[in-house]
């Protein structure tokens, strides 16, 4: 783990990443990246997903993302989605450009996912209130806006048996 002097200024990067992690049980990483000002986020399957319907699930994610762009008139950089299958599960990820990002392109990516693997994808539990549910993503999107600005490093963030450890690689 990390203490905020080891990687200059930016606080707001590591709160931003353990906002992520603790406002969608669904990510089990997040990642941010500033050699290419990226943001990844990784989602766990418990089933082998085909080709096919990793294909279909990618189109899906893009044409909502691409289409929220345009009703916000905001334009879309790059977005990308990979995936890696093993024997029983499967390592989805998700990456978008700070830049142009928005909390509320995480959450329909997620709900695209619950809606099409419902029990499969993995989750942590928590607790929260949907009034701090809306408070995180308000502070989420003010952390993301400010990773732009900042020099963070390259920041993880990962689930480890109900925790949240945030990474400087």
């Amino acid at each position: 783990m990390l203490s905020s002097a080891s990687w200059g200024s930016s606080t707001r990067g590591l709160g931003t990443l353990i906002a992520v992690m603790m406002r969608y049980p669904e990510i089990s990483s997040v990642q941010y990246n500033v050699e290419d000002s990226t943001l990844s986020c990784t989602f766990i399957l418990r089933r082998s997903l085909e080709e096919s319907l990793f294909e279909s699930l990618a189109a899906q994610v893009t044409e909502v993302l691409e289409t929220y762009r345009i009703v916000t008139r905001r334009p879309l950089t790059a977005i990308r989605m990979t995936h890696v299958v093993m024997d029983q599960a499967t390592e989805i990820e998700l990456v978008r450009d700070t830049e142009t990002v928005s909390i509320e392109e995480v959450g329909m990516a997620i709900e695209i996912l619950r809606d099409l693997f419902e029990q499969d994808l993995m989750s942590d539990s928590h607790d929260l209130l949907e009034e701090d549910l809306m408070l995180q993503e308000e502070n989420i999107q003010a952390g993301l806006e400010a990773l732009k600005r900042d020099d963070a490093g390259r920041l993880v963030a990962l689930r480890d048996e109900g925790r949240v450890m945030v990474f400087n690689t």
